[in-house]
């Protein structure tokens, strides 16, 4: 069973809710296979078009929050022909992503191999200790605005049944986009200035949590934030089309220890 996760990218004006998903197959990557340098694919995520077919065959809303495009009809005088149509296509993503990873003693002539933990597993007792790996996992992007559309979909008892394919992390992301609307229909916001790291300035909004219901719900959400939700590599990641190697960048392939 597949399950499908997401996280919140930020990129100064241009952040982004960045979408992948996780399926059950042989987690085993080989060392000897790859170069030293190279941060590994995750084999247990979903490649971008395994991902698409996916979520169609799920039903899943993102594609309607993605701008469709436009419809080319062609006519000659009174006689209409076909009308020609493109696929819609989501924005790919690749982003550098530090999981819990079994990686055990080599012993002998045995070659050196790496397992990912697939999250339906994690938590449950391991013969070997788990570090936190870099992974490589290839996934969609929603801008802000379809992001918290979509998020608003999301079931908020996802955890049994038909709806059981959706990761904590994404179940927690819905909560917040909830709580985020019900602060925007108060007028829990005022306008600020901000200083990016090139040294321009940008306007943007600050939340106002100016009363203990809205305090104490945010010390809630915060000791309950997945822990995934912080080990996504920042500023380490690239579109589909880029030509640099950006995601590769300041990133060390090798292991550090980590709590369960």
């Amino acid at each position: 069973m597949a399950i499908l996760h997401g996280n919140w990218l930020v990129k100064n004006q241009n952040g982004c809710l960045f979408i992948w998903g996780e399926t059950w197959r042989s987690p085993r990557v080989n060392l000897e296979s790859r170069e030293s340098e190279e941060i590994p694919l995750h084999p247990l995520a979903m490649t971008s078009v395994e991902l698409s077919e996916w979520l169609r065959s799920q039903n899943m809303p993102i594609a309607n929050f993605i701008h469709q495009p436009q419809v080319a009809v062609a006519t000659t005088g009174r006689t209409r022909k076909a009308t020609s149509t493109t696929e819609i296509s989501l924005p790919t993503h690749s982003q550098i992503i530090a999981l819990p990873t079994y990686i055990p003693e080599r012993t002998g002539k045995e070659t050196a191999a790496i397992f990912p933990v697939h999250s339906g597993s994690f938590g449950t007792e391991a013969d070997s200790p788990q570090y936190l790996q870099p992974w490589r996992v290839d996934g969609f992007c929603l801008n802000p605005a379809q992001a918290v559309k979509f998020l608003a979909t999301v079931p908020l008892n996802a955890t049994k049944g038909e709806d059981a394919f959706l990761g904590g992390d994404l179940r927690f992301w819905s909560q917040i986009a909830r709580w985020s609307l019900d602060l925007i229909s108060r007028c829990k916001f005022l306008p600020k200035i901000a200083r990016q790291s090139d040294g321009a300035f940008s306007t943007t909004w600050q939340v106002l949590l100016d009363s203990a219901v809205d305090g104490t719900r945010l010390e809630k959400f915060s000791a309950k934030m997945p822990l995934v939700c912080r080990t996504y590599q920042e500023g380490l990641g690239r579109d589909e089309g880029d030509g640099g190697d950006e995601g590769d960048k300041g990133v060390n392939s090798s292991s550090s220890p980590s709590s369960p």
